[in-house]
């Protein structure tokens, strides 16, 4: 199956009370261990690239060409995601050069600019067929070019949040709601009545980011209220390591391929995992 504009995933596991896991890549290795994730799983998964450092640092061209080939053959449904990216350019460039959505983060920019950005976007990728993600508010921690301290997290206003939704007709809608990016500091508080109102009135799925460290109930009661979208980037990250550090503990030293291998293991069960406990598992 050819990738997919995230619209497509997202429409139906709102309609199916699931969420869909935006699962951050890195290399070769973590691209397909989400991919062999989801046919295991039998499903759906969003292919996510960090803006800030995999899409820099590979370049558009050589990271489509990779995505491409890997998830390209799969039965399984997958959208290519840019996300968090504050730069109009590079997500124009993603929109030309094959991703099926794209997300522009204005939240940090006045509401203005952030909504006649997020217009001028959607408009673009739209012509396109590429689905558009959007944010308001801020969602606290530090991971990849975001940072943002506690003391200044700003959640979503209800109100804001649909004038901003309907206004741009984006196809994914992000609030902050108190999640954080990285790990987080001790119990996160999480402002539930505040998604419930905003999901109730704003038409397009709703994307919950900063999915790391989150208990499975947590997960249950974000997706009964609306969510559909689940960014992992952290846990993912930390997998990483502890493939190369379990390969190098079983007496690994030479063979970077068997460590590539192992990596790859790791990943694909932390993946499955989030699968399962989103509910998207047998949903492809």
């Amino acid at each position: 199956m050819s990738l997919v504009p995230m619209a497509e995933l997202l429409n139906k596991a709102k309609a199916e009370k699931y969420a869909v896991g935006a699962f951050n890549i890195v290399d070769y290795a973590t691209l397909q261990a989400v991919v062999d994730a989801a046919e295991e799983e039998k499903a759906p998964a969003i292919i996510q690239t960090s803006a800030s450092s995999t899409v820099k640092y590979y370049g558009y061209k050589p990271l489509f060409d990779m995505v491409a080939n890997v998830a390209g053959p799969s039965k399984m449904p997958f959208a290519l995601h840019l996300d968090h990216c504050k730069d109009l350019d590079m997500v124009y460039g993603c929109i030309e050069h094959g991703w099926t959505s794209v997300m522009y983060d204005g939240s940090s920019f006045a509401f203005e600019i952030n909504l006649k950005n997020s217009k001028d976007v959607v408009a673009r990728a739209h012509a396109k067929g590429v689905s558009v993600e959007g944010e308001i508010g801020a969602v606290w921690g530090v991971e990849e070019d975001i940072n943002v301290d506690e003391h200044q997290d700003l959640l979503a206003d209800p109100d804001k949040a649909v004038q901003y939704a309907e206004e741009t007709g984006v196809d994914a809608f992000a609030p902050a709601i108190g999640t954080a990016h990285g790990l987080y500091k001790g119990e996160p508080k999480l402002d539930y009545d505040r998604l419930q109102k905003i999901a109730s009135r704003v038409a397009a799925p709703i994307v919950i980011h900063g999915g790391t460290g989150l208990a499975d109930e947590v997960f249950h009661k974000l997706i009964r209220l609306g969510g559909a979208k689940i960014n992992v980037s952290t846990q993912l990250k930390i997998g990483y390591f502890d493939g190369f550090k379990s390969y190098i503990e079983a007496g690994g030293k030479t063979d970077p391929i068997k460590l590539i291998q192992n990596i790859r293991k790791v990943e694909k069960e932390i993946v499955k995992g989030f699968m399962k406990t989103f509910g998207s598992s047998g949903k492809a």
